[in-house]
């Protein structure tokens, strides 16, 4: 068995995103941090590599951890696993992956409600990047805002971040339990306490109402019951929030969506760099996959279908950045940031931002250049 075909798709893109987002989010929060320290909570670990020797979440954390010291950043991981099995296989990748970095990594068997209070208290002053990956339901709405609500906030806080697997196969589950004439109100109530309250019951109805609603019905209650829950997550947590779908092909339902959440702007931006980053990545895992022991499995092949998105999204840009300065006054790029890229929102990132900005001060649009972090500038009208 392949390494692709062991590892999901959805784990790939997963764990692409994780991979681009680490470095950015230690090496600015941990900057002037105390001591340089950065925390990384992994409250659903699992064994920490796959079988075939494939690098699973913990694994990752620790050679960022050993890589990013040189900067210098102390990178703090937490393990949080339940299973016994899965634990004692956590702690052998740890023993023989974690003993040598600046900060050994600590592990907490049990479930992740039962740890992370204390966790919190843990990584209180330093910043904190949180993971909530569970394979079924998540801790509860109540504790997982907590995330946010028991540490400081405002100007000179430390960056609290959290990355949430809100399971989309365990929501449709659930769900059919509101139409099914043996549905269980203990299960309903168990995804209850995940959403903060009953709401997404009437807010699943409204779209889906019966137990032959179509398959489109279906997928527009589920979208709305998530957005409704990342909504509500950020007005209590009191930060932004970027949502994304994550499927094992294109054409499939969301196995999950990755909800991110951050206090700042800075936060948004560099996890849309990663999702774009983590997409490609999926993207290539999909063509290797699909096109194994065939003509059209090469590199080319698939640098080939890359260059032709990027183009459609650097055209699609340009236009954006055309039409938001037909009225004649300069803005920044972050104040109108799903205006510019427009469907190319989660797919494009700053690289095909910069193109179309230079194509666009080549014609004499804009007498802005396209040097520097762009997301940040201010573009002006020729």
């Amino acid at each position: 068995m392949s390494f692709f075909e062991e590892k999901k798709a959805a784990a790939i893109l997963k764990h692409a995103i994780l991979d681009s987002y680490i470095d950015p989010f230690v090496g600015k929060t941990g900057k002037h941090s105390t001591d340089h320290r950065v925390a990384f909570i992994d409250a659903y670990a699992g064994e920490g590599r796959y079988e075939s020797g494939a690098e699973a979440s913990p694994s990752m954390l620790m050679r960022k951890a050993q890589a990013l010291s040189a900067l210098p950043r102390k990178l703090e991981c937490y393990f949080v696993e339940d299973n016994p099995e899965v634990f004692a296989k956590l702690e052998a990748v740890v023993e023989r992956e974690g003993s040598g970095l600046p900060v050994r990594p600590q592990l907490f068997p049990g479930k992740a409600g039962q740890h992370l209070t204390h966790l919190l208290n843990l990584v209180d002053g330093i910043p904190l990047l949180l993971f909530l990956d569970p394979y079924g339901l998540m801790v509860p709405f109540e504790l997982a805002v907590t995330a946010f609500t028991s540490r400081t906030r405002g100007y000179g806080a430390p960056a609290t971040e959290l990355l949430i697997n809100f399971n989309a196969t365990g929501l449709r589950r659930i769900a059919g339990h509101l139409t099914s004439p043996k549905g269980s109100e203990a299960t309903l109530r168990a995804m209850d306490e995940v959403f903060g309250g009953s709401e997404w019951r009437q807010i699943w109805l409204e779209h889906a109402a019966d137990r032959n609603a179509s398959d489109e019905d279906r997928a527009a209650a589920e979208e709305a019951v998530v957005n409704e829950y990342a909504g509500r997550f950020a007005k209590a947590a009191r930060c932004g929030v970027w949502t994304a779908d994550v499927r094992n092909r294109a054409h499939h339902r969301p196995v999950y969506h990755l909800v991110f959440l951050t206090r700042h702007p800075d936060g948004m931006s560099a996890f849309a760099e990663a999702l774009s980053l983590g997409l490609e990545k999926w993207r290539k895992a999909l063509h290797l996959i699909d096109n194994a022991d065939t003509l059209f499995g090469d590199e080319d092949a698939f640098k080939a279908s890359e260059e032709t998105l990027a183009a459609e999204w650097v055209d699609e840009i340009a236009a954006n950045l055309r039409a938001q300065m037909e009225g004649g006054q300069a803005f920044t790029i972050i104040d109108r940031y799903n205006e510019v890229f427009g469907s190319a929102t989660g797919l494009a990132r700053q690289t095909h931002l910069r193109k179309a900005w230079k194509r666009l001060h080549a014609a004499g649009v804009t007498r802005t250049d396209s040097k520097g972090d762009l997301i940040k500038k201010r573009i002006e009208p020729a």
